[in-house]
């Protein structure tokens, strides 16, 4: 029996978490693809009523990044906050596209206490989400800056979530791990060593907002005001730390200290103008060639991202605080 993704995504409306603005507005349909500290600022904008005041109703649902990628080019789904794994997608050829990069990498690589740096992961375990994605790419690339081979010196193990991952490395069946907030730092705080942080050795287009082509073509207006939302909640945050860590508590269900921890952290990874340098797309393009053993080259920034709804939004927000 043949199931479309249409019917996975109103499953998951019905069976999974789903956060919506009570109103007959528009309905808007936006993937994630874990319950971490990157999906915070989408659930306390849509809380806030961010997204209701452009008449758009916001569900967000959990599906895993490659459904989340094939939604975006059926149209079932309207925008992914797994900007890693679209933009995968679109170097492979798919129509789309990053419009929006809230955080720095936020990808942490953390070890059993036995471990006190990277090189002594030789030989050893490294747990990651799914291979081909982006905590996949960013163990390799990590090792490898380390002069470890991933493929013939560590064994990358596919896991699941950050949740799941820091699970398994806390009941010890992995040796280390890449995860991300809160879950590093609840590792951390068990006793585990961050050995790693990723945006030391690159500046990947982590979490933010992808969509179709056909749709920022299209529907310009509604991109627009999905961007401004989100870099609403980001300046807000800032803004309101004490808030920020109230609600991220409850989201998370972490301790006043993990809460803490947490928003500090993503405060700190937050990208002032939304965007992240061509140069880095570059990079990051390169590393994902690599990653799959294919020719370097052919691909620009611009195949994969296009800022100019967010820098509008950015400079339209500036003047409004002034």
């Amino acid at each position: 029996m043949h199931v479309s993704l249409k019917a996975i995504v109103i499953i998951g409306a019905v069976l999974l978490l789903t956060w919506t603005s009570a109103t007959q507005a528009r309905e808007v349909v936006i993937g994630y693809s874990g319950r971490t500290i990157a999906e915070m600022p989408f659930a306390w904008a849509s809380r806030k009523g961010f997204f209701k005041e452009a008449n758009l109703d916001v569900k967000m649902i959990y599906m895993s990044t490659s459904i989340a990628a094939k939604g975006l080019m059926s149209g079932d789904v309207d925008y992914s906050t797994a900007m890693g794994g679209a933009l995968r997608a679109a170097i492979a050829g798919a129509p789309v596209i990053g419009v929006y990069s809230m955080f720095k990498a936020q990808m942490y690589l953390v070890a059993q206490p036995r471990y006190k740096q990277v090189a002594d992961l030789k030989g050893k375990t490294v747990g990651i989400s799914v291979f081909g994605g982006a905590y996949d790419l960013v163990a390799r690339t990590i090792l490898k800056h380390h002069g470890i081979d991933p493929e013939k010196q560590a064994t990358l193990l596919q896991i699941g979530d950050s949740r799941t991952l820091y699970s398994a490395l806390s009941a010890g069946t992995i040796d280390s791990a890449i995860l991300g907030p809160p879950y590093d730092i609840k590792a951390e705080l068990d006793g585990n060593n961050r050995l790693f942080d990723s945006s030391e050795i690159f500046d990947m287009p982590f979490s933010g907002l992808a969509t179709s082509k056909k749709k920022l073509q299209q529907d310009r207006a509604e991109v627009k005001a999905i961007v401004r939302g989100l870099e609403r909640i980001r300046r807000y945050i800032i803004a309101n730390r004490a808030e920020a860590e109230a609600f991220v508590k409850q989201f998370l269900n972490l301790n006043d200290k993990e809460a803490r921890l947490s928003v500090a952290q993503m405060i700190k990874s937050f990208r002032d103008t939304g965007r992240t340098t061509d140069e880095a797309v570059v990079d990051f393009i390169d590393t994902t060639l690599r990653s799959t053993k294919q020719k370097v080259g052919g691909i620009k920034p611009s195949d994969i991202v296009d800022w100019s709804v967010t820098t509008e939004v950015v400079r339209e927000l500036d003047k409004e605080k002034k």
